[in-house]
């Protein structure tokens, strides 16, 4: 705590003037395993035979059970986060675009992130802080892509 008794804010990430185009990031990985699949079906209500069914999988173009797409999404979002890049200075998550799903995620499939900045602007409604575009591949272990597509960010400029 402060000496005002106020909570300190911990800025690990990086300011929107930090960011440039040269440096591609990469997070650790992450073993998908069933109860991933599992929990995110309970999470979603998505129960879909091709993620819970393995039977039934056998005789799919897959021969076994994928994971959710969103939930690739969602691990995405969340080994991006584990690099503590954006701790203290993100403000939000504007959006993601293009976002495609390239290949299945099996279980047993390590996956992590590889991502770029394509493009910042200052925001014209918010002063203090800009707009980044980021290019994001979640890669599994044979280094294909899974997923891909645009993470747009709210992130803090550097104080004067």
């Amino acid at each position: 705590m402060s000496v005002t008794g106020q909570f300190e804010p911990v800025v690990l990430g990086c300011w929107f003037e930090d960011f440039s185009e040269d440096l591609e990031r990469r997070s650790p990985g992450r073993t998908i395993t069933e109860a991933d699949l599992m929990a995110f079906s309970g999470l979603t209500g998505d129960y879909s035979q091709v993620h819970t069914d393995e039977e039934f999988c056998r005789n799919t173009e897959f021969g076994t059970r994928i994971g959710h797409g969103l939930l690739g999404l969602s691990i995405a979002q969340g080994l991006m986060w584990r690099t503590n890049y954006t701790q203290g200075t993100g403000v939000a998550s504007l959006g993601w675009t293009n976002w495609s799903f390239r290949r299945p995620i099996f279980i047993g499939d390590t996956v992590r992130v590889r991502w770029r900045l394509t493009s910042k602007r200052e925001s014209g409604s918010k002063p203090g802080m800009g707009i980044i575009h980021e290019w994001c591949r979640l890669m599994n272990q044979k280094d294909e892509i899974l997923q891909e597509g645009e993470h747009i960010t709210l992130i803090r400029r550097r104080p004067a």
